[in-house]
């Protein structure tokens, strides 16, 4: 099989998994907005207190650049400070599963 075809596999290949990437992370920002959002906005309670304890700069989850999602599903599912626990009816793990991709999109790449 020459280089070109197999060139031309990897990338049909790939394409849907960067689809899919895609898709989750925009069906994350929509969960975020809908269940996060109402502390999680600028001047919201959760910002506001973040502020305090990281920083302005760090204090907007969607902007940030270093959430773990470990760390993340931890402070949702048991809570931390103010910010109280969520169980999994009222956010299945699906739907963190797509919050946390959309909260980590703008993490740098793991080193190789």
């Amino acid at each position: 099989m020459s280089r070109l075809a197999l060139c031309l596999m990897a990338t049909l290949a790939f394409a849907p998994t960067a689809q899919a990437a895609q898709t989750q992370v925009e069906r994350g920002e929509a969960l975020f907005r809908h269940t996060c959002f109402v502390c999680h906005f600028p001047g919201g309670t959760g910002t506001n207190v973040l502020g305090r304890r990281v920083g302005a700069e760090r204090s907007l989850l969607y902007q940030r650049t270093d959430l773990v999602p470990s760390y993340v599903r931890a402070v949702v599912r048991k809570g931390t400070g103010s910010m109280p626990w969520m169980s999994k009816v009222e956010v299945p793990d699906a739907d963190l599963d797509a919050i946390i991709a959309y909260l980590t999109r703008n993490n740098p790449p793991p080193p190789r």
